[in-house]
């Protein structure tokens, strides 16, 4: 038998103990060569050739960069609506209303202080 028949074989006794043992057959398929894949733990198998990713490795990587593209959105938001806050101190003759603004004003300091701590 080829090389390539000898892995297949080994994969796939692999793939089927994985699935007894508890996996869970994926509907998504390989990246690498569109081939069924399994579940079990963290890491992802697929059955035809052999590549195995790390499920918690994958998320993290794709949280922060989410988070930081959320990150420089909800900045740039905050600056927005801090400025036009800003340019309408002294608008308003009721002073509740003028001492919520302000509140709201020192809230949006804080949080894009703490953006700038995360980065």
């Amino acid at each position: 038998m080829s090389q390539f028949g000898d892995r297949y074989k080994e994969n796939l006794k692999h793939a089927t103990e994985s699935l007894l043992n508890g996996g869970t057959l994926l509907a998504e398929s390989c990246k690498k060569c569109n081939g069924v894949q399994i579940k079990k733990n963290d890491d992802i198998t697929c059955i035809i050739c052999g590549n195995i990713t790390n499920v918690q490795d994958s998320r993290t990587t794709k949280s922060l960069d989410k988070r930081i593209r959320s990150d420089f959105e909800m900045s740039d938001k905050i600056r927005e609506r801090l400025l036009e806050l800003i340019m309408s101190i002294g608008s308003d003759k009721n002073l509740d209303v003028e001492e919520q603004r302000l509140r709201v004003i020192d809230n949006y300091v804080k949080i894009l202080e703490k953006i700038r701590f995360l980065k």
